[in-house]
């Protein structure tokens, strides 16, 4: 996929640097915010002694009359401190990290909201492709020419909506 370049607190395009919220309330929030948006299902992965942090929802929702429940899953965006005299390496901002985090969830959920499209397309990227838990947009940029390269779909018969 590339070289991951690291993100640094004092880059001059890294929002929150000010925040004096801890990461710890912020999860809380994020929890709360699920919770306002109707996620009843979420689990969080939790280990930032390893510099991992994720979180899976999921939601259930209609569209075109088909139900859907996908499983979305985000991680925290890491924004390193530079190593500090004494220290010998560099540590993950959490309490910036976890506001990106809070943001990012709150973003998308209000933009399915207000164009009133679906949680399900705002999510779309996010979506947990596989069981290693890989996310859907890496499955699709590793299979893009092969994606692009088929034919287009044809035509199928519209299924009865509500019925079996």
């Amino acid at each position: 996929m590339g070289i991951i370049m690291k993100i640094y607190s004092d880059d001059p395009n890294v929002p929150y640097k000010s925040t004096e919220i801890n990461f710890m309330h912020t999860k809380s929030q994020i929890d709360g915010l699920l919770a306002e948006w109707g996620v009843r299902d979420s689990m969080w992965h939790w280990a930032p002694e390893d510099a991992d942090i994720f979180i899976e929802f999921k939601f259930t929702e209609v569209i075109e009359g088909i139900t859907v429940s996908p499983v979305i899953r985000v991680y925290a965006l890491l924004i390193w401190d530079h190593k500090k005299r004494g220290k010998d390496t560099e540590a993950v901002n959490w309490n910036i990290s976890l506001r990106l985090m809070f943001w990012f969830i709150k973003t998308h959920m209000e933009v399915a909201y207000l164009t009133q499209s679906s949680k399900t397309a705002a999510f779309l990227p996010y979506i947990k492709a596989n069981e290693e838990g890989e996310q859907l947009h890496k499955v699709v940029i590793r299979n893009l020419e092969r994606i692009q390269g088929m034919p287009a779909l044809p035509e199928f018969p519209v299924l009865e909506r509500g019925g079996s």
